[in-house]
């Protein structure tokens, strides 16, 4: 596959607060990145007395989200109105080159 077009705007409706990692325990100055798409995998916990653990992925696109970048692993992020969420993984997908098409945050 030599050319894949950017993920279509439509289909990144969400917007996300970062506070990337420091690598330190710590975190950085806030950065929004507009134009993100979560989708959420509720886990349902086997203790009754718990709520669902909120899990998901996180799309960011190298084109067409505004002000993106490879949010580093122990990152927090806020995307809607949601709590915010643990980034536990970011994926770099590329196409040609190396060049990123998109990252997929894997939160929760």
């Amino acid at each position: 596959m030599r050319y894949l077009r950017p993920i279509p705007r439509r289909l990144l409706p969400d917007d996300m607060l970062v506070l990337p990692s420091d690598g330190q325990g710590g975190y950085g100055d806030a950065r929004m990145v507009r134009h993100v798409r979560l989708e959420l995998a509720d886990d349902v916990a086997d203790d009754p007395h718990r709520d669902s653990a909120r899990s998901g992925r996180v799309f960011v696109d190298a084109v067409n989200s505004r002000d993106a970048f490879e949010v580093p692993a122990g990152s927090r992020v806020v995307v809607g109105s949601l709590p915010g969420m643990r980034v536990l993984r970011c994926r770099r997908c590329c196409v040609v080159r190396g060049q990123v098409h998109h990252w997929e945050l894997e939160v929760g």
